[in-house]
């Protein structure tokens, strides 16, 4: 196994949440947490590893309460897995990262891993509690098991999108929502990007309230996907903005989506995740003319492929630029996040707070943006 080109000295695969523990304490050295491995090209290049926890062990359940909307699982549970046992009970968790149903739900976490089902927020937006094992051996607990809890500082969205660098996720409480009575979805080519952002204006200030609005490029297709009651449904498209739709539904709908993840890890080797506003979206491609491109038109995210750091860093004059996936040297010089000083300050000083060896993936969070 090799990561950032470092390959760790050993690699342990801890079963229980005890073991993991036990694991921890006895390590001295740099600690990678690993699940899936389906995010190891995003956030900066590890410094070192001495040891790498493979979390796939940790695959159990604990307790899932239907009535309640609630769920609680170890790291190493699989979304696909996650979204199996809620099946039988007409429930799901509204996510769909583009890494798939493979990708572990500690890995989700981690990462902050997103896709093109924005409705509904991110995994941030469905943790309500959080079991974490710290560089010491330590295990803390952070939220509750019920929805409505006032448990302390919710700690739980501060380990979300640190990448392992704080603690270590072992298990995350998370609620539920019932499933869509129906899903649908609308796709349309547009002639060229200025009919397609024509088109996305019309559609942002229409009363429609699609799960998923994206404008793929080049070919400019926009795709917009429905779920609600199937009356709702019904109305939304039916209201739609003139164009060629084409209407999917059922298991052609979802491997049209799926169509679309693969084009999305076909989008290049360097891909920028570029952060601006709804309105700004067709300025973004206008402006830059990426090779191809993946655009969350209703929160502003424009995924994109480059080329060369020059690209990342004039994109980064004017707008706020995370490094989606890049070779480890690319993300090294041009670094993944690239914070404000306040923001690398405040980073820096919770790190040093939870881990001050650095030892937990060291160099994948800020300290792998070092200021001098």
């Amino acid at each position: 196994m090799t990561i950032d080109g470092i390959t760790p000295g050993k690699v342990l695969r801890p079963e229980s949440i005890d073991e993991l523990s036990q694991a921890l304490r006895a390590e001295s050295g740099a600690v990678v947490p690993l699940g899936a491995a389906t995010q190891t090209c995003f956030g900066n290049p590890l410094h070192r590893a001495d040891c790498v926890l493979d979390l796939t062990g940790l695959s159990r359940i604990t307790e899932y309460n239907p009535a309640d909307l609630t769920i609680h699982v170890e790291a190493g549970v699989t979304l696909g897995q996650l979204q199996h046992a809620l099946r039988e009970n007409n429930q799901f968790l509204p996510l769909d990262p583009w890494n798939g149903p493979q990708a572990t739900i500690g890995g989700i976490a981690a990462a902050n891993a997103q896709g093109p089902f924005r409705a509904a927020g991110t995994i941030r937006d469905w943790i309500i509690g959080m079991k974490v094992v710290h560089v010491d051996g330590r295990i803390s607990k952070t939220g509750g098991r019920v929805v409505k809890n006032v448990t302390g500082y919710d700690l739980a969205k501060l380990y979300t999108g640190s990448l392992g660098t704080l603690a270590v996720v072992a298990e995350i409480s998370l609620k539920l929502r019932a499933r869509f009575a129906r899903t649908a979805t609308a796709i349309v080519r547009c002639e060229n990007a200025a009919a397609a952002g024509r088109l996305l204006s019309a559609i942002r200030h229409s009363p429609l309230s699609p799960v998923s609005c994206e404008w793929v490029g080049p070919e400019n297709t926009v795709w917009l996907r429905f779920g609600e009651h199937p009356s709702a449904v019904d109305w939304q498209i039916r209201n739609l903005p003139a164009a060629d739709w084409k209407i999917i539904e059922g298991a052609d709908e979802s491997a049209e989506w799926e169509k679309l993840r693969r084009q999305y890890h076909e989008l290049g080797s360097v891909m920028l995740r570029v952060i601006g506003l709804p309105s700004t979206v067709s300025e973004i491609v206008s402006e830059y003319q990426p090779h191809a491109w993946i655009a969350h038109v209703m929160n502003g995210i424009v995924l994109m492929s480059v080329s060369t750091g020059d690209e990342i860093r004039a994109i980064r004059s004017r707008y706020r630029v995370v490094v989606e996936k890049a070779p480890a040297e690319m993300r090294r010089e041009a670094g993944t996040f690239a914070p404000a000083p306040a923001e690398y300050e405040l980073m820096k000083k919770m790190k040093e707070a939870f881990d001050p060896e650095g030892r937990l993936n060291p160099g994948r969070h800020v300290d792998g943006e070092r200021r001098n």
